[in-house]
């Protein structure tokens, strides 16, 4: 059996990356591949999807870990990037080196890309990347700048949309979801906005979706205070599995997203979706699937209002999405030998 050790944002239960390693360690063990993983919370993850765990900031746990499996995949999200910080490229680089000088096989999964900050950091970058075996990337931005770093990439879609596969979309949809993060943009005077918006255009079911609770919680218990302000109901939905996520998400008619992986799964289910973009993969989405959305980095209370009052009130069709395919990566793994 060959045995994987799966290199990700793991154990800070954010609902993107924790989806995107239920559906690569699923995969992976229907296909009879022994996975195991480095994480904040070894424990939990360990219970919730059924793997061997390390803490991903025990370093003799680490060698110990890419020791004793075969390949090492890195991924997926937006790993290796550095406008979160430096430590977080650093520490994801350093986990593919590791494994590169124990002569592991390094795939670089589903991952998205963007011109790096420091030009340093881009050199370095590439420098690693050039020394990994297979690199999958989730959009087409993300395999045009690696291509300009002379690094060729399979564009793959992003892992998630093979869970989503398996869920059948709900015909009777109500209610609106709302889904913030903490945010430099999303300030008092944002949310006072967004809740007389949401009370001009929306008087039905109104639920405030928390989807990383350590950055999002605070935020929507904000927007929960303003809507109530406005005397208008509406429920916190905190601390759901993937799943239950995925579900209720399924069952809206409208959803307000900041995360990435939120708007991705109400887009994908016919959720009409109206996206917050405080980063670029956002915007990276909002244009491949012609989203209502707003650049939070530039923009102006009158257009977003006015985008606003469109969202609630024009039909528009929703496009389809590209679904994830494994036999590449399937081919990649089975092609390796296993270890002695």
């Amino acid at each position: 059996m060959k045995k994987v050790l799966v290199s990700g944002y793991l154990g800070f239960n954010n609902f993107g990356d924790e989806a995107i390693f239920y559906a690569l360690a699923e995969h992976l063990k229907n296909s009879n591949v022994e996975v195991s993983a480095l994480s904040n919370n070894p424990k939990e993850t360990s219970e919730k999807y059924g793997v061997k765990t390390y803490y991903f900031k025990n370093f003799k746990a680490i060698i110990k870990a890419i020791r004793s499996n075969d390949i090492l995949i890195s991924g997926g999200g937006s790993l290796l990037q550095d406008k979160t910080s430096n430590f977080s490229l650093y520490y994801y680089l350093f986990i593919v080196i590791i494994a590169k000088l124990f002569f592991k096989k390094v795939i670089i999964f589903a991952q998205g890309f963007e011109p790096l900050k420091n030009k340093f950091n881009e050199l370095i970058l590439k420098l690693v990347l050039k020394t990994t075996d297979f690199i999958t990337v989730r959009d087409e931005k993300s395999k045009k700048y690696l291509k300009k770093l002379g690094i060729d990439s399979v564009l793959l879609t992003d892992p998630i949309y093979s869970i989503i596969d398996k869920t059948e979309i709900s015909n009777d949809k109500e209610g609106l979801i709302v889904q913030l993060r903490k945010t430099k943009h999303i300030n008092n005077a944002f949310i006072k906005n967004l809740a007389n918006q949401i009370s001009k255009n929306f008087n039905e079911k109104i639920s405030v979706l928390s989807l990383q609770d350590s950055m999002d919680l605070d935020i929507c218990k904000e927007l929960q205070d303003e809507l109530k302000i406005l005397n208008i109901e509406s429920v916190l939905i905190e601390h759901k599995t993937i799943k239950e996520t995925i579900d209720i998400i399924n069952k809206a008619e409208f959803m307000i997203s900041t995360r990435l992986h939120g708007a991705i799964v109400s887009n994908a289910l016919k959720t009409k979706t109206f996206t917050l973009n405080y980063d670029e993969k956002l915007k990276t989405l909002s244009d491949e699937f012609l989203l209502p959305n707003i650049n939070l980095d530039s923009f102006s209370y009158e257009r977003l209002n006015e985008k606003l009052d469109d969202f609630f009130n024009t039909k528009t069709e929703i496009e389809e999405y590209r679904k994830f395919d494994w036999n590449e990566i399937d081919s990649f793994i089975n092609s390796i030998r296993e270890k002695k």
